[in-house]
């Protein structure tokens, strides 16, 4: 027997209207929260990326600004011993072009340059090169008479406030807390009474910055200074590379400074070319410009004092000044740094 098949009729259940309108209210806030973390997320993605484009141009442009470094390192390495320095070395800039200017690696350039003023001609020149830091006062070692001498030739300071700066100096890296001079110099009962006190360092300087911690070194007297002292080498100055100011500065008179700069020019007004006069040793410093000029024995006498002093003809320590472009337009690193006649790395900075 067949038995009918019964169908049951499903019953259909309506949600409320109210019900319905809440669901597609809480769909559309899920929506919103959703696209709201989503741009969050997509932000903080590209941050991170471009974060991370940064620091990989940064590393880039580290590596080629090390790479100018190491090549003037390599420079220096090969040149010939010899027992003095002069602008006729290819490290000063005179002559090597071609090493040090605009060279490429990768995407990006190095350039090795400093600023020099021609003192027959006054007028300044890119130089591709190297700097020697014995063309400079040391300010470890120097006396308060050459310190003070230097800043009233580079800063035009009249005897009092000249005076006043070198002492500060010479008590900021002396080892006892007495003022070098009654008034002006200061020691650590100055430093202590400043609105965010210290003391004096009563030791060497270690980086030239230091010096705006020194009293009365402002920023822009530190700016006029910077490239006429130095903390590296043994002090003596190097002859046959140092400037005017510096010559002076050792207490050279400012005639004899001038057949110093005229012996090492030679008739063309231009150093590093082939009639310049250059000086082989520190026993033929007086000789050998008492032969090209009239000097009187009052003027040897006081030469002879200096050289045994002061002067010298070899550079041990060079600063490098690395200029970097890499990538976009705006990118770039440059990089200061001082090394040793062995390349030993003594100082670096970036900015």
């Amino acid at each position: 027997m067949i038995r009918p098949v019964v169908l049951r009729r499903l019953s259909a259940y309506r949600y409320p209207v109210n019900s319905r309108g809440s669901i597609l209210i809480v769909v559309l806030w899920s929506l919103c929260l959703l696209s709201v973390f989503a741009v969050i997320m997509g932000y903080q993605v590209r941050q991170e990326l471009s974060l991370v484009k940064r620091l990989d141009e940064n590393c880039r442009g580290r590596l080629i600004a090390e790479a100018g470094v190491k090549t003037a390192i390599a420079s220096l390495k090969k040149e010939e011993a010899k027992s003095y320095n002069s602008f006729q070395d290819a490290w000063s800039g005179f002559g090597a072009v071609n090493n040090f200017k605009d060279v490429k690696i990768g995407d990006g350039r190095f350039t090795i340059c400093y600023n020099y003023t021609n003192e027959k001609m006054l007028v300044s020149q890119p130089l591709y090169g190297l700097i020697d830091e014995e063309r400079k006062i040391n300010i470890n070692t120097s006396d308060m008479n050459t310190i003070k001498r230097l800043f009233m030739l580079v800063m035009g300071m009249d005897d009092t406030e000249s005076q006043d700066l070198a002492a500060s100096i010479v008590d900021w890296r002396d080892a006892d807390s007495n003022l070098s001079i009654p008034l002006g110099s200061a020691e650590d009962s100055y430093y202590k009474l400043l609105p965010y006190p210290y003391t004096a360092k009563n030791g060497p300087f270690e980086v030239i910055d230091e010096l705006l911690l020194v009293k009365g070194v402002s920023l822009g007297v530190f700016n006029r200074i910077k490239d006429f002292v130095t903390l590296y080498g043994a002090g003596r100055v190097n002859v046959n590379t140092a400037g005017r100011p510096v010559l002076e500065a050792v207490g050279i008179s400012d005639r004899i400074a001038s057949y110093i700069i005229d012996f090492r020019y030679g008739k063309d007004n231009m150093p590093g070319t082939a009639d310049d006069g250059f000086f082989d040793s520190q026993a033929n410093i007086v000789p050998r410009l008492s032969q090209s000029f009239n000097l009187s024995s009052s003027e040897v006498g006081e030469l002879t004092a200096i050289v045994e002093k002061s002067l010298s003809v070899y550079s041990d320590n060079f600063t490098i000044k690395s200029y970097t472009k890499f990538g976009g337009a705006n990118n770039a690193i440059d990089v200061d740094c001082v090394i040793n006649r062995n390349g030993k790395i003594l100082y670096w900075q970036e900015r």
